[in-house]
């Protein structure tokens, strides 16, 4: 897929799908990692104002209480856990409203769990749950993804030396399960006819489901995009 330079970044869209909906400019939904060093205040605000001068609507999804997992399974004790994620989630939020206001939008920030009633959310997450349990390939990918997660955070901790065991893995990977929703249907799970979900790396797990890997599949009004800085 050919890259298209926008100002600040280089836009790499998923499938030819996903470039149509980019070009449209409808919204796109930016997804904040926890406990990630690139997601800095001066990063978060170069997100917002470029997404502020290029998308009619700009959404932005902070991590959700299942964050806590990954600390939890490098032994965090709970308690201690959900404290460090509330504390990021502010962090993660005030950034994310000082941009907004400064571009004349609406703070339009939510984490995973808001969405915990949300009817289409709960219909597109029950599936991935489905997949999970009946897919092996499909369960190993998002078993994976996971690995990364638990294996970049380790590093950040010196615990580099860590054991990575089965349990660790399916008790942090209820993180990625809870996100995939906004990967396959965001548009409709926040209401918008369709959308671009934004983020600065590929994801191996939807190169796979955009490959047509898996029985899961991405919605038609659905895009993944990827930013990658120019310097």
């Amino acid at each position: 897929m050919q890259q298209v330079i926008k100002d600040l970044f280089y836009v790499v869209p998923l499938s030819r799908n996903c470039e149509k909906i980019y070009k449209n400019k409808t919204h796109i939904l930016l997804g904040i990692s926890p406990f990630n060093s690139k997601f800095s205040q001066n990063y978060i605000h170069q997100l917002i104002d470029w997404s502020s001068k290029n998308f009619k609507n700009v959404t932005v999804l902070l991590a959700g209480d299942e964050a806590k997992n990954l600390l939890e399974a490098l032994g965090t004790p709970t308690t201690k856990a959900e404290r460090k994620v509330r504390k990021e989630i502010r962090r993660h939020f005030r950034f994310s409203e000082e941009a907004l206001r400064k571009n004349g939008r609406e703070i339009d920030i939510y984490t995973f769990s808001d969405f915990k009633n949300n009817k289409i959310y709960n219909e597109v997450y029950q599936n991935v749950i489905y997949y999970f349990e009946k897919d092996e390939k499909f369960r190993k990918s998002c078993l994976a993804m996971s690995h990364d997660a638990l294996s970049s955070r380790a590093k950040s901790l010196n615990m580099e030396d860590i054991e990575i065991t089965d349990n660790m893995l399916f008790h942090s990977v209820k993180y990625v399960l809870a996100e995939l929703p906004f990967f396959l249907s965001g548009a409709s799970i926040l209401g918008y006819k369709e959308s671009v979900l934004a983020y600065h790396r590929p994801w191996k797990l939807g190169e796979k489901i955009k490959n047509s890997e898996f029985y899961i599949k991405m919605s038609d009004n659905q895009g993944y995009i990827i930013l990658k800085q120019i310097n």
